[in-house]
C-alpha cells in the first residue's frame, strides 16, 4: 500500500503528463547535470526514471538505503529527488535548472523573493548554457508552489 501523500502527489504529476508515459517525460536519460555513472548505477537497479525514484526514496531512510545500495552518494539521491520534487511543478529542464541554482524544494519557492529568484536562475542559466526562463514563468511557478502538499520527507 502507497503512503496517502504519495498518492496524492500522483494526482498532480500524471494529469500534466498525460500525452507522455511519465517514465519517458521524467526519465533519468533526459537529465543534464547528473553523472553519467549516477545514472549508469540507477539504471542497473532498475529506476529509469524520477517517478521510479519517487517511488523507492519518499524518506530520508529509504533514499540514504538506496544510495547505499546503488554505490552512490546520498547527495546525489537527494538530488534526483529534489528534481522530482520540482517536477509537480515544471518540466524537467526547468526544475533541474532550480535545483542547480539552489532551490531546493518547490515548498521554498513563494519564500524566496521574485527579483532575487529571478536573477540566480538568470544566472545560472547563462553560467550552464541554457536558455533562463521569464520572471513571469517563476512566478508563476511561485504562485502554483504555495498549494502544492509536501511529498518528499527530507
Amino acid at each position: 500500500m502507497l503512503p496517502f501523500r504519495f498518492v496524492r502527489a500522483a494526482s498532480f504529476i500524471r494529469p500534466r503528463l498525460a500525452k507522455l508515459r511519465v517514465e519517458d517525460a521524467l526519465s533519468l536519460r533526459r537529465l543534464k547535470f547528473v553523472e553519467p555513472n549516477v545514472k549508469e548505477a540507477f539504471g542497473r537497479a532498475g529506476i529509469h526514471s524520477l517517478w521510479q525514484l519517487v517511488e523507492h526514496g519518499l524518506t530520508a531512510r529509504e533514499r540514504r538505503l538506496l544510495a547505499k545500495k546503488l554505490g552512490v552518494k546520498e547527495g546525489d539521491v537527494l538530488k534526483l529527488a529534489r528534481i522530482a520534487d520540482m517536477c509537480r511543478l515544471c518540466d524537467l529542464e526547468l526544475a533541474e535548472l532550480l535545483v542547480e541554482t539552489g532551490v531546493n524544494t518547490p515548498l521554498e519557492l513563494p519564500f524566496r523573493p521574485l527579483s532575487e529568484l529571478c536573477a540566480m536562475v538568470s544566472e545560472a542559466a547563462l553560467r550552464l548554457s541554457l536558455e533562463p526562463p521569464s520572471c513571469s514563468k517563476l512566478r508563476e511557478l511561485r504562485m502554483r508552489a504555495r498549494s502544492l502538499p509536501p511529498l518528499f520527507d527530507y
